[in-house]
């Protein structure tokens, strides 16, 4: 995260340079394209659901007024592609969230800022219409259903922080389908990333005080045992019971990301009746002054219950014909948090190696369709690309991200869902740089180890899918009472 926020004071240092020198008004072309007629469509379909208040881009974008001084700026970004990021290869695969611009829509900024930059006659059509406190559902709308943390958590301004779980009561005790949901961190700079899942505690156990993590601040928040002779291990979630077939609770928040929305006739289920937590996994960052965070999450009902088909999620784990232990740094706790369904690297990676290599996989036991695919890693990751084999051994390959970014990790949605019969899998090869080319790399010269913090690595990746048989009813909900 601190190399993030150094990239962000990068960015924002170049784009004041870049200001300096913003197109005169007198200069303007009258055949320039216009912001309002031409720029503006460009801009709200692929800029300003992050150039908005109150979200990760340094300035607003929503009107002539915030763009036209840095016109200049938004030129040499697009012309160089950097802006607005997007990392899957064209060749492989269309996506319905591809924000990335046409070299027509880079020629018609360029020639709008070299004429200019007018605003043109008339009126620029709307801007998109986001709700209040930064939610992004794309209809504008703001949750049915806002589950707050608790308390303010305040980040120490340097130090090692672990990942870590902390619990909330799930605020309604029935099944539920969900059309969309949206982790808000209410902190961008100081956070890594924040999971969440639906869930039981460990057996014999309550909610109540505790330490985050082993000699870490006390909270209200964690699970403590009910009575004598319960132990209680809050280093892990191994006791906890989890709903796997939610499709991973009620999201995530990682850079990048925004609402997670459903296909119509598609939902996510979270059985409130069998599950009673939301278990938050927080990982912060030190930024080198005090932070304070309260993540929040947003909720958009699903309202029909006609054969809704309920999403579902497959993590690629790590595999090799050696089948050798899971391995962590010796020299560190044991992963604080990781779910119990991820596999830590099964070897560290080499020194100075620049193309080391990493194989996820796993299969499908019924019929299935493909909707979307997540990735996460750190600042060593390289390059992942996705394999769908069929039963009968022909592959495809799903999608290519040749020059992955820790600072934008999109799960990639798309525009066609993919059929897939049962006994298919999903292969993902994932390449880290661990040499000194690699220009983020804080420590070439060491081996790396499966962590929480930046500077060490990891590999998370999932495939979002539903199964075809599960045509089913929904289970008889209470969405409009909330």
């Amino acid at each position: 995260m601190a190399n993030r926020i150094m990239t962000a004071i990068g960015v924002i240092f170049g784009i004041g340079v870049l200001y300096s020198s913003a197109p005169s008004a007198q200069s303007a072309s009258k055949n320039a394209p216009s912001y309002n007629q031409d720029i503006a469509p460009i801009l709200y379909k692929s800029c300003v659901e992050c150039h908005r208040p109150n979200q990760v881009a340094p300035m607003s974008l929503l009107s002539y007024q915030e763009a036209r001084p840095w016109a200049r700026a938004i030129k040499a970004k697009v012309s160089s592609r950097e802006m607005p990021p997007w990392f899957a290869d064209p060749h492989y695969g269309k996506f319905k969230n591809d924000k990335s611009l046409s070299q027509e829509e880079i020629n018609k900024i360029g020639a709008w800022v070299d004429g200019g930059a007018p605003q043109g006659t008339g009126s620029a059509p709307p801007p998109p219409q986001f709700a209040e406190g930064g939610w992004s559902h794309p209809s504008g709308r703001p949750p049915d259903l806002v589950i707050e943390f608790p308390s303010d958590w305040h980040i120490a301004a340097n130090g090692e922080m672990p990942n870590f779980n902390l619990y909330t009561p799930l605020p309604f005790n029935d099944a539920r389908l969900v059309s969309a949901t949206q982790v808000l961190p209410g902190n961008f700079a100081a956070t890594h990333h924040i999971t969440t899942a639906v869930v039981n505690m460990p057996p014999g156990t309550v909610l109540g005080r505790g330490p985050a993590w082993p000699g870490g601040p006390i909270t209200d928040l964690v699970p403590v045992a009910a009575k004598e002779g319960v132990t209680v291990d809050n280093t892990g979630d191994a006791a906890v019971v989890e709903d796997e077939d939610d499709g991973g609770g009620f999201g995530a928040y990682i850079p990048g990301a925004g609402a997670r929305v459903a296909k119509p006739g598609q939902a996510r289920m979270i059985r409130g009746d069998r599950f009673h937590y939301v278990r938050w996994n927080l990982h912060y960052s030190a930024t080198g002054q005090p932070e304070v965070a309260r993540p929040r999450i947003g909720v958009w009902w699903e309202h029909s219950t006609d054969h809704t088909t309920v999403e579902r999620s497959l993590g690629l784990r790590e595999q090799t014909s050696e089948n050798r232990p899971l391995i962590a740094d010796p020299a560190k706790p044991r992963n604080v948090g990781i779910a119990s369904n991820v596999n830590p690297f099964l070897s560290p990676i080499p020194p100075n190696d620049a193309h080391w290599t990493l194989t996820g996989i796993n299969g499908f036991q019924e019929d299935a369709t493909i909707d979307a695919i997540t990735l996460h890693m750190h600042l060593r990751g390289k390059d992942v690309t996705y394999v769908l084999t069929y039963p009968d051994g022909h592959e495809q390959i799903l999608l290519r991200v040749p020059n992955y970014d820790f600072n934008w990790q999109f799960q990639y949605e798309f525009a066609e869902p993919i059929k897939v019969p049962a006994g298919s899998t999903v292969k993902a090869i994932a390449r880290f740089d661990n040499s000194p080319a690699n220009r983020l790399n804080p420590a070439p010269g060491k081996e790396v180890y499966w962590s929480e913090q930046s500077w060490d690595d990891m590999y998370l990746s999932s495939v979002r899918y539903t199964v075809d048989k599960d045509q089913k009813k929904a289970p008889q909900t209470q969405q409009g009472q909330n």
